[in-house]
């Protein structure tokens, strides 16, 4: 995570990269929810837009998890002297509420667009308290992994766990 001792250019870097693997990993599980509602519903076939709506939803909610990062809102669910897995949890668990809502809100303003009602919007991921809570477990469920590694990087220190993870240990 970017400190406040690195210079501009290190921290838009920092923060753009850090965009882009939020955005990747939400839109590789938003296109499979994609394929997989095709599947429930008998359709073999998506269509491009299904993949491009869900490379939209995927870089708009990144970028509220970012803006969420910055205002250091992830810090500050970091419980001290606890095991990892409460900030893990608590994480995910305040993220994926935080997306819900900005995706209810989405789903809102897209059905407002084409004279729905909220109700009728709403009907598209479940429409009701139902079909909300199922949206904010199934977030919650993908953001563990995700979490788990922002936490563990913190922890290791800036670049350590990417560099663990990705690039082959010195001998």
């Amino acid at each position: 995570m970017a400190t406040a001792g690195h210079s501009l250019k290190q921290r838009v870097y920092h923060g753009l990269r850090e965009f882009l693997v939020i955005a990747l990993y939400l839109w590789v599980i938003f296109a499979l929810f994609e394929v997989y509602k095709a599947v429930l519903v008998s359709q073999y076939h998506i269509s491009i837009a299904a993949k491009s709506f869900a490379l939209i939803n995927a870089l708009a909610l990144a970028k509220i998890a970012v803006i969420a990062r910055e205002f250091k809102l992830d810090e500050k669910l970091r419980p001290a002297g606890k095991p990892l897995i409460y900030a893990t949890l608590l994480n995910a668990a305040v993220f994926s509420a935080l997306l819900a809502c900005f995706k209810i809100l989405e789903e809102a303003a897209v059905g407002w667009y084409h004279r729905e009602s909220f109700a009728q919007s709403t009907a598209r991921f479940g429409g009701s308290w139902h079909g909300i809570l199922c949206l904010i477990a199934i977030f919650f469920v993908m953001l563990i992994p995700f979490s788990a590694f922002s936490e563990l990087g913190v922890v290791l220190g800036d670049g350590k766990l990417t560099q663990l993870f990705f690039w082959a240990p010195n001998p």
